[in-house]
């Protein structure tokens, strides 16, 4: 239906966070001409997400806009749950978007008028981060939890799959099938987008259209962040490599430049100390990110969701 936006949601023990997610799309504006199909896939085989459903449902019961596909896929496995989410999809638009985000009132309607503007395929949004109150103010700084895009129309910074919408125009779902060998490292969307990309998919920055991610205390920390940045500058050149024709050449580039820019970062790290403690430590996490780029030459990938 060319008038109906599949919502892809992958769920996992947030019912709190899903439901506040839920309301915020249920009050976009300025696409009353569309309709919405909910399509949340619950990877917890407790289905902690279904009495949110319910209650969904029951609230929508008389609104014709809105629908719910709800199913639990049982194997931990990230990339299977999306792929879940785009089998159950009956619209010509889908919207994938984090379970513990929310969506600013009128972000769908920024990204359908950025796909058009720009006879896009895929426009990826900004994510910013929100903390509760008592968070440390270098670690509200940290660059990994800030996805500020390029102003719309433009090449994306990064491919993800939180705030991103895809029309069906010109790419079929049997070409959206996100790698199950990602599913307790993560980076299964970034594989997924790299590949389009380099197939001729045209992917822009929709930075206009904004949604917000709930940054818990348990990730409010230094030892997380060093984990994730970890996890994405391993998945980066993982995924750089095995998506090239030249994997022998890419193997030895990725590890000598993880080498020289972790060496270089930390010594960076180091000047800025006395100076500004949140930039030392963000070229203290960059340093880490290089680091782990020549594990991933040697086939070495953290299982951050296992």
């Amino acid at each position: 239906m060319s008038d109906l936006i599949s919502v892809c949601i992958a769920t996992y023990k947030r019912p709190e966070l899903l439901e506040k997610l839920l309301i915020s799309l249920i009050n976009q504006k300025n696409i009353d001409n569309y309709n919405l199909e909910f399509v949340i896939v619950d990877n917890d085989p407790a289905r902690t997400a279904k009495p949110i459903i319910d209650k969904l449902i029951k609230s929508l019961i008389n609104n014709n806009r809105f629908s719910i596909k709800y199913d639990m896929q049982p194997i931990k496995n990230i990339s299977l749950t999306r792929n879940r989410t785009i089998q159950l999809a009956s619209g010509n638009y889908l919207y994938f978007i984090d379970d513990d985000e929310i969506a600013e009132e009128d972000c769908i309607y920024q990204h359908i008028k950025t796909l058009k503007k720009f006879e896009a395929d895929i426009t990826i949004g900004n994510v910013l981060p929100y903390f509760e109150t008592d968070t440390p103010s270098y670690i509200k700084k940290a660059y990994p939890f800030i996805r500020k895009n390029n102003s719309d129309g433009n090449p994306s910074k990064f491919f993800i799959t939180g705030n991103t919408m895809i029309v069906l125009k010109n790419l079929q779902k049997e070409m959206l099938e996100f790698n199950k060998a990602y599913g307790v490292t993560g980076g299964s969307d970034n594989e997924l987008l790299v590949k389009l990309s380099n197939s001729g998919t045209k992917i822009v920055s929709c930075s206009s259209g904004i949604t917000f991610e709930f940054i818990p205390p348990k990730r409010a920390t230094a030892k997380w962040l060093i984990k994730r940045v970890f996890r994405t500058g391993n998945n980066y050149s993982r995924t750089l490599i095995k998506t090239s024709r030249h994997k022998f050449f890419y193997s030895i580039q990725q590890f000598l430049i993880g080498v020289i820019q972790a060496l270089i970062a930390f010594l960076i790290a180091l000047i800025f100390i006395p100076f500004n403690f949140s930039k030392a430590f963000n070229w203290f996490l960059k340093s880490v990110s290089n680091f782990a780029k020549p594990f991933a030459v040697f086939g070495i990938y953290p299982k951050e969701y296992r």
